[in-house]
């Protein structure tokens, strides 16, 4: 069976150290075609310029630092991001009720269109990890939880798994996005152990994909892109 996925769908996980690295696979890629993530790893390396650099060739970009610590100093750390020209930014549900408001808030002060997003479980736990750090629930009932609570304070989507997809659509609505990472165009576990395939992806309805070293990491990138390019509609 022969999948289609949108436009910008597929938004494509930086996961480099240099600038260089950077400039090489963005010019492979086609800003109205795919999205950009760009993680702790290049944003340590590089710092907030690499995000001005990233515009330059046109992309939209997704600023994956996970924030998650006290209210206030989630909500300056997000005021400095809200400065720049950014997409979409997350944040860790599990900082709970107040530094989830708190964020929340900031956009609205600023009458910001970035998008927000939470981080629910992250996709290397599995079951027996969060038991070990003291969650009562499995993955999937964690996830929901977190997921009702940032819907219920209003932002605007989750990062989950491909497994929680369906269920947080249909408990939640399809207007609250959702954000699958791990994300391959083959079947591939890795560090990831609640991942997928693009098909999988596109079937549950997700509302974005990260794709991230089978194309940074490949040998011959040229020919990854264009396979998933065939798969645009």
């Amino acid at each position: 069976m022969t999948i289609k996925i949108n436009k910008k769908q597929i938004i494509v996980g930086l996961d480099c150290d240099t600038e260089e690295e950077v400039e090489a696979i963005l010019t492979l890629l086609d800003p109205n075609l795919y999205r950009v993530k760009v993680g702790k790893q290049l944003f340590m390396n590089c710092g907030p310029n690499i995000i001005e650099q990233i515009n330059n060739f046109g992309f939209e970009i997704f600023l994956d630092l996970k924030l998650h610590d006290i209210p206030n100093t989630v909500s300056k750390a997000l005021q400095n991001i809200l400065k720049l020209n950014i997409w979409m930014t997350n944040i860790h549900l599990s900082g709970g009720r107040e530094m989830i408001e708190a964020s929340v808030n900031k956009i609205k002060e600023f009458n910001n269109e970035t998008l927000l997003v939470g981080v629910t479980v992250l996709t290397s736990l599995d079951n027996k990890n969060i038991e070990e750090i003291g969650f009562y629930r499995n993955t999937e009932e964690s996830t929901l939880v977190l997921a009702k609570l940032g819907k219920e304070i209003g932002i605007d989507g989750v990062v989950a798994s491909l497994n929680s997809v369906s269920e947080i659509k249909t408990t939640f609505g399809n207007d609250f996005l959702t954000v699958t990472p791990g994300i391959r165009m083959q079947q591939n576990d890795e560090d990831q152990k609640r991942s997928g395939s693009l098909f999988d992806a596109i079937q549950f309805g997700t509302n974005f994909v990260v794709v991230g070293r089978e194309l940074t990491q490949a040998k011959n990138k040229t020919e990854v892109i264009n396979q998933f390019n065939s798969l645009i509609d």
